[in-house]
């Protein structure tokens, strides 16, 4: 049973010749284990990992949340397969001539560490709001073939989010604009956001996941639209995790 799968959004191409593939387990406590420790009441109301795409389906929502109940119960087992995976990841890549990509933290915020450096050849990425990981990575304490974009959320101080993106790092926000891909309705994410006096620019990341440093550049702000059904979309905005326009 393969661990690492794909979903429209890892698919998208981005400006390089990636092959990408994600873990996409269950969010924050929704399995019974909590796999998202910064998690907040917007995230958690809205997350896009659950009220959009392929997670409102129950076959992916079950399958989501018995793999995350697996790593938590047998995390010796989930680890070979997680290993297995990757490897046969790498193989396709290097057929297909394509450098092999992984985002294990679809819809978690986990510590993967421990893997990431026994796949040297491998590009990793993912999102956090760990400020502590976030904070490493930014030091370099990372492996170097790990990049972190932070994800902002309601919680976010802005003089925070202004220190990361100074010292280069990137932030993703997300913003109440529609997202209706289907029918052609997709708003304009705004050049700009002011944080703590000064102003970032604004990238689309909406138009693919490849969320390096050497695709995106460097201290912007990658902005993404509020996504998901029309009752977590209010959330969202209630919330204050989607930022106004």
């Amino acid at each position: 049973m393969n661990l690492l799968r794909t979903n429209a959004k890892l698919a998208k191409a981005g400006p390089d010749n990636y092959l990408v593939a994600g873990l996409a387990l269950a969010p924050h406590g929704l399995s019974g284990h909590q796999v998202c420790p910064a998690s907040t009441v917007g995230c958690r109301a809205a997350c896009n990992l659950w009220f959009s795409g392929q997670r409102v389906v129950p076959a992916a929502r079950q399958r989501a949340i018995r793999d995350t109940q697996w790593l938590a119960e047998d995390r010796r087992g989930f680890l070979a397969q997680l290993h297995h995976d990757i490897a046969q990841h790498a193989r396709r890549a290097d057929r297909a001539l394509l450098r092999p990509m992984v985002r294990l933290n679809v819809g978690s915020d986990l510590d993967w560490r421990e893997v990431i450096e026994r796949w040297p050849e491998v590009q990793f990425y993912d999102y956090t709001k760990v400020l502590s990981r976030f904070r490493a990575y930014l030091d370099g304490k990372l492996p170097p073939n790990y990049a972190l974009t932070f994800s902002a959320s309601e919680r976010s101080h802005p003089a925070t989010l202004a220190s990361f993106l100074r010292r280069g790092g990137n932030v993703a926000a997300v913003f109440a604009v529609d997202y209706y891909p289907a029918c052609g309705r997709i708003g304009p994410l705004p050049r700009s956001v002011r944080y703590w006096g000064a102003e970032w620019p604004v990238i689309d990341a909406d138009k693919h996941d490849i969320r390096l440093p050497s695709v995106d550049g460097r201290g912007v702000v990658c902005g993404l639209r509020l996504k998901g059904t029309n009752a977590a979309k209010a959330r969202g905005r209630a919330t204050g995790f989607a930022a106004p326009c």
